[in-house]
């Protein structure tokens, strides 16, 4: 079976009603736009009628590794919702001041008094204002949220607000005495042969937005509700619940995007075609297209800021573009497409080789003060320059990390210049924090691109190694830029150090 569903087999695109040609297009155009590294499409599973056509991940990565889904998460959570909805311990108008009365402030609002369990699933709860941040800085996340009046009549307007499926986890243990995946467990998630890791907050309750699932884990719950609840023979929703959760509920004429203004349902998008989208930040997303018979699942750290949506570019680029019947098979596009995604890696573009390599390897650079604390750093290229080692002195002693060329990404248990990002958005559960990796490419012979990330992390630290006689400039775009006495040039997102090159500079043979 194929992703532990006995439907599910494998297919050529064409004879599902889509070109491969368009999907490797899709590919080679996020690809494309990924000159600085900033739309970083990790793995993503494409399925019609029953039939996976394509999939794939970019090396290091793998589709059955875990990854942080962000917002994507919000949908999951909704799902243990809907499951605790159709054993009946819990309605849809049941207000939340009744679920939680020991949580009832004393000034409670007389609008939040009025809030339901399908205001929050549709995000109506009348406030204006995301209150993640408040909850973040309480210690009771639920009475915080009660605290905050909705500054409209519940149901009469849309604000996404981040600290909703919060909640919507906290009703679920308080309905069923167990957390809200303990309680999906045996309903859904054992079923589906997938897990959802999660942390908690300081007040043990579970915190959705740090969820973390694999790619096929992603696909199959977007599958699960393209199949009405069904699978492998049982039907674990019910279809009703199906049909409810992904329905149009609310407009979303107020968002900022112009393709999320299609309407919201249970804690999922809709989409401008018929289906809706468990839609997570960095285009982490799963997309269920009811009409076309069609799942479209991908895993992303797309941080660009010049508007690439990979879900519109899907859209415009595969959806738009499929038929309904089978096409005339097309053996030599099927075959670009397969050795595409053979070939699929997050290195950096650029050649395997310099002539500068020989010319710098060994020598010691010297780096102006700053507040990372790296004094120097060096370069040592062996076999001729096809593989790396950066090495840098800090304040703590040398730090190590070895760097491939060609897509391969050689294992290290130090890290360079910059501590080891470990922030709050970045890190993925289940995965091995301590090992980095990196892989490297030369832009022109003067300036080297390395990444370094891990398994642990979603997003890489990008390196801009720039080379000039006895000069040397790095840039670094990194996610821990919040770091104390660190100057980071908002604009660009990065930081920038100088170094020199030692008089004399040792050569290392």
């Amino acid at each position: 079976m194929v992703m532990g569903s006995e439907n599910l087999k494998y297919s050529t695109p064409e004879a599902q009603g889509i070109s491969s040609a368009d999907i490797l297009k899709f590919l080679e155009a996020v690809r494309e736009k990924d000159g600085d590294g900033a739309v970083d499409l990790h793995s993503f599973q494409l399925i019609r009628n029953d039939f996976i056509i394509a999939e794939g991940a970019g090396k290091p990565l793998s589709k059955d590794r875990y990854h942080r889904i962000y917002s994507a998460a919000k949908g999951i959570v909704a799902v243990g919702v809907l499951l605790a909805l159709q054993d009946g311990i819990l309605r849809l108008d049941e207000k939340l001041v009744d679920i939680f009365p020991d949580k009832v402030p004393e000034n409670v609002s007389e609008r939040m008094k009025k809030v339901t369990v399908f205001h929050l699933l549709t995000m109506n709860t009348g406030q204006a204002e995301d209150t993640c941040a408040d909850l973040f800085a309480s210690d009771d996340w639920v009475k915080t949220f009660l605290s905050l009046a909705p500054a409209y009549e519940p149901g009469t307007w849309f604000c996404y607000n981040n600290g909703i499926p919060h909640i919507l986890a906290a009703i679920v243990e308080r309905k069923s005495g167990v957390n809200v995946f303990q309680y999906m467990k045996p309903r859904v998630l054992d079923p589906l042969g997938m897990d959802v890791l999660c942390r908690v907050n300081k007040q043990g309750e579970q915190e959705p937005s740090t969820v973390c699932v694999t790619q096929e884990g992603l696909t199959k719950i977007g599958y699960l509700f393209l199949k009405k609840g069904r699978w492998n023979g049982r039907q674990l929703i019910q279809e009703k619940w199906c049909e409810l959760f992904g329905k149009f509920h609310v407009p979303t004429v107020t968002h900022h995007s112009a393709f999320r203004r299609y309407g919201y349902g249970f804690q999922v998008w809709k989409m401008p075609c018929e289906g809706f989208v468990f839609h997570g930040g960095n285009d982490n997303l799963s997309c269920v297209y009811t009409e076309a018979n069609m799942v479209f699942s991908c895993m992303a750290c797309n941080k660009t800021k010049h508007g690439v949506d990979l879900q519109q570019m899907f859209h415009e680029m595969v959806y738009e573009r499929a038929h309904s019947y089978p096409l005339e098979e097309n053996p030599e596009a099927y075959r670009k497409l397969t050795e595409a995604l053979a070939r699929w890696n997050l290195a950096p573009m650029g050649s395997d080789r310099s002539g500068l390599a020989e010319e710098i390897s060994g020598a010691v650079y010297q780096l102006e003060e700053n507040p990372l604390g790296c004094r120097t750093i060096r370069f040592d290229f062996q076999n001729h320059g096809e593989t790396l080692e950066i090495v840098t002195g800090q304040e703590d002693g040398e730090h190590r990390l070895a760097c491939g060329f060609g897509g391969e990404w050689p294992e290290s248990d130090g890290y360079v210049i910059i501590p080891e990002n470990r922030s709050h958005g970045n890190f993925i559960d289940g995965e091995d924090g301590a090992r980095n990796m990196a892989s490297g490419a030369w832009r022109d012979r003067d300036t080297l691109r390395v990444y370094g990330r891990g398994f642990g992390r979603i997003e890489s630290d990008k390196f801009t190694f720039c080379f000039a006689g006895d000069r040397l400039t790095i840039r670094i775009l990194t996610p821990a830029l919040a770091l104390p006495g660190v100057v980071t040039d908002r604009s660009k997102g990065e930081f920038v150090l100088h170094a020199r090159r030692m008089d004399g500079g040792e050569r290392r043979e």
